[in-house]
């Protein structure tokens, strides 16, 4: 009888107490909305064991696309200086950001610095690009993957404009630049005939499909005399741009934009 009358006093206390921590967990995620993709108990152990930095590591890759693991300082225990990606890839920080104090606060600064990191990655990239010397197999093999692959359809975006806004005035201009598309599609098939690391196999066969498919727009633009990059066969395409004046990298479609959001993706 004791135990009856016990038992909904403690159910409506147990009920309270979900209610509360429910609450808890929503405002932490509210401050870091990357929460939302860990799971209750996913989060409680995160803010749990938030006292040691470094037991971070086994949730990373719930909270970022691919940041599997940092790398800390040897003697700064709670300085982050690197990100490592699943592959493993890694990219230096610009800053170091210092994991103490409330966990959410300082994920924050750390998804800030990361964003920061590749755009500077990505700044670096857009410079050499444009260079009069510029070698494209060693840009490739030297930058990040993501970044390699953005700057191989940035050159192609820019090659293919050009190609486009003298097509009236220069009657060889476009097929001269279907055979430059081809080449380096040659080119890059001829890497993958190297000693290569598996990482480095991967990137050169992920390059190798998107541009095929990049020459194949391109080929189908030029059979159907296209000779104006206002042509919708051309605005219709995905398109990358690094606007200078901006300092940001512009994706087209149509007449719609996005802003490159600069996420590691290894």
């Amino acid at each position: 009888e004791t135990l009856g009358q016990l038992l909904p006093h403690l159910l409506e206390q147990l009920e309270l107490c979900q209610k509360s921590l429910s609450g808890y967990l929503e405002k932490k995620r509210l401050l870091f909305p990357r929460f939302f993709f860990v799971s209750d108990t996913g989060l409680l152990e995160i803010l749990g064991q938030a006292s040691d930095s470094h037991s971070i590591q086994a949730h990373l890759l719930g909270l970022f696309d691919n940041v599997k693991t940092v790398t800390f300082h040897e003697k700064e225990y709670d300085k982050i200086l690197k990100i490592n990606s699943r592959e493993p890839e890694t990219i230096e920080l610009d800053s170091p950001v210092v994991a103490s104090g409330n966990v959410e606060t300082w994920l924050g600064a750390l998804m800030k610095m990361v964003f920061q990191s590749v755009h500077t990655i990505i700044r670096q990239a857009s410079v050499v690009i444009d260079d009069p010397n510029f070698n494209l197999m060693e840009f490739l093999g030297e930058y990040p993957a993501q970044v390699s692959i953005l700057g191989l359809q940035v050159i192609w975006t820019r090659d293919s404009e050009s190609a486009l806004e003298n097509a009236r005035s220069d009657k060889k201009i476009m097929s001269q630049t279907n055979d430059h598309f081809l080449e380096i599609l040659n080119n890059l098939i001829e890497m993958t005939t190297h000693d290569l690391t598996k990482i480095m196999r991967i990137r050169y066969e992920t390059l190798i499909t998107i541009h095929v498919h990049q020459r194949d727009i391109f080929d189908d633009i030029v059979k159907k005399n296209v000779k104006t990059p206002k042509d919708f066969e051309w605005l219709k395409q995905t398109r990358f741009y690094y606007i200078e004046e901006k300092d940001h990298c512009l994706i087209s479609i149509t007449d719609v934009d996005f802003t490159y959001q600069n996420e590691f993706v290894g």
